[in-house]
């Protein structure tokens, strides 16, 4: 009677993780952009106003792909305008990506990611004024494009970011 309590019992917590996915096999869904990369960005810093950058993008695979780390600057002229660092990462047990970036200025946020098809994600956080998103995307040049927008009310979505880098 306690072995088949048992057998049950085992039968029962092996369907549970049964279709799960691990962070290795989550993780490799996004790494089509691993590598260094270079480019330009476009970012809107305020209303009819933007920043021209060259962007340089490191990511690299950790721990054995179950982390992907990110770290981007973004030079005007010789000028460091902008560096941010994130490491996402997938947990298994609510099954669900995570990410965590912090910029140079000591600001840091949570975000959601969503994995779309083998080259195509979308990151996001809210902020006070709205919500922001990203969407990356790996084009028919092999490039990196990722585009930017921003939302006072999630409904009405505005351009703030663009970005296009070669894999250097």
């Amino acid at each position: 009677m306690k072995i088949g309590v048992f057998i049950t019992i085992m039968v029962m917590a092996s369907m549970s993780v049964y279709g799960q996915i691990s962070s290795q096999e989550a993780i490799k869904k996004l790494s089509f952009i691993e590598g260094k990369w270079e480019g330009k960005a476009s970012v809107t810093t305020g209303p009819g106003q933007t920043m021209q950058l060259n962007q340089h993008e490191n990511v690299e695979l950790k721990l054995g792909g179950k982390i992907l780390s990110v770290e981007g600057k973004g030079y005007n002229e010789d000028k460091l305008e902008f560096n941010a660092f994130a490491i996402i990462t997938f947990d298994e047990a609510k099954q669900e990506y995570e990410m965590l970036s912090w910029l140079a200025s000591g600001q840091k946020t949570k975000a959601y990611v969503t994995v779309h098809d083998d080259k195509n994600w979308e990151w996001g956080f809210d902020v006070p004024q709205g919500k922001v998103r990203y969407f990356v995307t790996l084009n028919e040049k092999g490039q990196w494009s990722e585009k930017g927008e921003f939302s006072p009310n999630g409904k009405t979505w505005y351009p703030s970011f663009n970005m296009l880098l070669d894999k250097k």
